[in-house]
């Protein structure tokens, strides 16, 4: 019995001591485990910084290639972009990603992450790799004549590619913008956000490519004759999209010739009943001209509504409703037929280099007669445009740099045209982009005075240390430019006395704010200053009225703050004057965030 009894001690004392020993065995297999875990994770986060890295390098110069239309460029980095994406989406694969997306903190960092790596390898795949594979990029640039027409087939082999490109973009773009990142470690908010805006700007070159590869084969007529109403904008009297729409002339196309049809300047198309339907909005912030005078159907910045005016007052004066709207100044006529003959009108010799000095301030020297002038505007524009619409001379560059500076502009009544053409920078569209500041200028001196006026435009951003921005000051500076004595000038250009005293500008500065900005104070040349604030078609916006005499300058400051924090870096669109516009963007630290 006894040698049982100290058996069973025995036995019962290995079993303790295994008892004891398990939880040491179970604390090392997990502290092993968990080492193995996180040095899954070091070594992962080491690839995903690289890859990250490669992503925005090479996609940003894929961005640039896709811009200068230049295919070995792209096939290049694209092969690139694919390599880092790999690396970057099987950094973020493996079970100890599967355990790291459902483990508190942890998951707020690997899912933002998950999300990033699925959208790069999406975006390379199935956006850029199909373009890297075309011959070349002719999508992206500007379709040139050949044979005196535009073939409007020229991109049908991009369409399918572009429209599989634009779509995994923008939803690429929506997923990453729907990730929460508010919990996240700030590299990784940054790397995430970083990978949204590259995105965003990507989608918008390929939205541009996209949107022509599909209008064209409509609107250059080859599925069926088209007819254009052409409006050529006058800078020496500013209006929000540029200046008053000055001379008028049809243009039909088809099967990707064009041929000009008759003119009208803007007097001609007057009606004095004011029978052009505006809605309230335009009434009360714009004045009841807009349904009288064509002169002031772009009173406001948005150039579909300006559009759609225009093609009212037309109809009214010759019964036909165009199928589209074109609108081009002489700045941007002048860069499309830099290098061509020169034209003479007028007893003056026109090139690309001085063609916006004649027609916005030379012309007006040489006829007394305001419907000569006008007759003279109207006449030179439909030459010059005739030259380009017949293939005699455009400048790809020309038309690029144009349609950049939002100095070339198209509306189409067909809906369906209309909604591809207001994603795109010929659209014109301002009211439907939110996340747009706009700085515009309409004339109240009835003169072409505004020729002489010099303007400056200033945007100082403050941000927070993520790039954000929490508040913005924008300065509009004007200057009247005119040295001489007044009563040289001819009388089209100092204007009526009846309305402002000869040779004075008197202008309406108005300024948008970004949807997500508030309009928190304004100072003239230092102190503080009324404006009138409004609401556009539910755009804030503001107003002030500016009057100069020649040799006099203003400087008007608006302190613009974000309304919920911070919001990302807003675009700027402000008018087209009559020489390019050169806006200055400067940036300084945020205060507080």
């Amino acid at each position: 019995m006894a040698e049982d009894d100290a058996a069973h001690e025995v036995d019962d004392a290995r079993r303790g001591r295994r008892r004891r020993r398990w939880p040491w065995i179970t604390l090392g297999v997990v502290l092993i485990l968990a080492g193995a875990f996180l040095a899954f994770l070091t070594y992962d986060a080491y690839r995903l910084s690289t890859a990250a890295a490669a992503v925005d390098e090479h996609a940003e110069a894929a961005q640039q290639a896709l811009a200068d239309a230049d295919p070995e460029a792209l096939h290049s980095e694209v092969a690139q972009l694919e390599e880092a994406a790999r690396t970057f989406d099987s950094a973020t694969t493996g079970p100890h990603w599967w355990l790291a997306t459902r483990l508190p903190w942890l998951k707020n960092q690997a899912l933002p992450l998950v999300a990033a790596g699925e959208a790069v390898g999406a975006v390379a795949d199935d956006a850029l790799a199909p373009l890297a594979g075309q011959d070349d990029l002719a999508a992206f640039e500007v379709p040139s004549f050949e044979g005196g027409r535009v073939d409007p087939y020229v991109l049908e082999e991009y369409r399918e590619p572009l429209a599989t490109a634009s779509e995994t973009l923008h939803a690429e773009a929506e997923t990453l913008a729907s990730v929460d990142t508010s919990r996240s470690w700030e590299p990784i908010e940054k790397l995430v956000d970083g990978l949204g805006r590259q995105l965003g700007t990507l989608g918008e070159l390929v939205d541009g490519a996209h949107a022509t590869a599909e209008l064209l084969p409509s609107m250059l007529g080859g599925q069926g004759e088209r007819h254009y109403l052409v409006v050529v904008q006058n800078n020496a009297e500013p209006r929000t999209t540029g200046g008053l729409p000055g001379a008028f002339f049809e243009l039909t196309v088809e099967d990707g010739t064009m041929e000009l049809g008759r003119f009208a300047a803007a007097r001609d198309l007057i009606d004095d009943a004011g029978r052009v339907p505006i809605t309230d909005d335009e009434a009360r912030i714009f004045s009841e001209l807009m349904s009288t005078y064509p002169h002031d159907a772009n009173f406001t910045p948005e150039f579909p509504r300006t559009a759609e005016i225009i093609t009212d007052f037309w109809e009214l004066k010759f019964g036909e409703r165009p199928d589209a709207v074109v609108s081009i100044d002489p700045v941007a006529l002048g860069w499309m037929l830099e290098g061509s003959d020169p034209l003479t009108a007028g007893g003056i010799e026109i090139t690309g280099e001085n063609l916006a000095q004649v027609m916005l301030n030379q012309a007006y020297f040489l006829y007394e007669d305001p419907y000569e002038q006008d007759e003279f505007f109207a006449r030179t524009a439909k030459q010059l445009f005739g030259r380009i619409v017949s293939g005699q001379a455009a400048t790809l560059a020309g038309v690029e740099r144009a349609i950049t500076a939002h100095r070339f502009l198209i509306w189409s009544a067909d809906e369906d045209e209309e909604a591809l053409l207001a994603s795109t920078d010929v659209g014109g569209a301002f009211l439907e982009e939110p996340d747009t500041l706009g700085v515009f200028l309409n004339d109240g001196s009835g003169s072409k005075i505004g020729y002489y006026i010099g303007s400056d435009v200033t945007v100082t951003e403050f941000q927070c240390t993520d790039g954000s921005i929490a508040a913005a000051s924008v300065e509009v500076e004007l200057r009247h430019g005119y040295d001489g004595d007044v009563k040289e000038l001819p009388d089209y250009i100092i204007g009526i006395p009846r309305y402002v005293p000869r040779g004075e500008f008197h202008a309406n500065v108005l300024v948008y704010p970004p949807d997500e900005m508030e309009l928190v104070g304004a100072t003239r040349d230092g102190e503080d200053t009324e404006v009138v604030q409004d609401v556009h078609e539910g755009r804030a916006m503001s107003q002030k009225r500016i009057e100069l005499k020649p040799g006099e300058q203003v400087n008007l400051v608006y302190e613009l703050k974000a309304t919920d924090g911070a919001i990302d870096m807003p675009g700027l669109r402000m008018t087209p004057g009559p020489r390019p516009n050169q806006p200055q963007l400067l940036f300084a630290a945020a205060d507080a965030c």
